[in-house]
């Protein structure tokens, strides 16, 4: 079984800087592998479309397709995986039940670590969202920090 100390303790300093920043909630929407954060910094891929949900309250949740949950689940670092039937439906479903001002979303324009939400799903996310309205923020301000908190 693979060690997920480091992916853990990642995790864990994520956490807190988004307590120091005062971020409500880090959000990684992600498909097909397209993004660089969930294997290199949680150890976690994903062939379908996921997302990871972390709260500054501590609350780590993927959502994953009933393919991908298992690796997730197996992984133990998360809370809570759940399965979707309809992604974006479900998404916006799950964000809404936790606190989400402001949200840090993984793009950006300098760190391709924190780069890997398409313009396509970002816009569908926010459709799904019905005009909930929130503050975002490109995890660069903080993924950078983390990671060398963390090496």
């Amino acid at each position: 079984m693979k060690d997920f100390s480091m992916n853990v303790r990642f995790m864990d300093n994520m956490i807190a800087k988004l307590r120091e920043l005062d971020i409500d909630m880090y959000l990684i929407i992600t498909g097909e592998g397209a993004d660089p954060i969930p294997l290199t910094c949680f150890g976690v891929d994903t062939v379908g479309s996921s997302a990871y949900v972390f709260t500054k309250a501590g609350d780590k949740v993927a959502l994953a397709s009933t393919i991908d949950a298992q690796d997730v689940e197996e992984s133990g670092m998360f809370h809570r995986v759940e399965r979707y039937t309809d992604y974006y439906p479900d998404l916006a479903a799950l964000v809404k039940r936790f606190p989400h001002g402001k949200i840090a979303l993984n793009y950006s324009e300098d760190d391709p670590l924190c780069d890997g939400l398409t313009m396509g799903k970002h816009t569908q996310f926010l459709e799904a969202m019905g005009g909930d309205t929130f503050a975002e923020c490109s995890s660069d301000l903080f993924i950078p920090a983390v990671q060398a908190m963390t090496e």
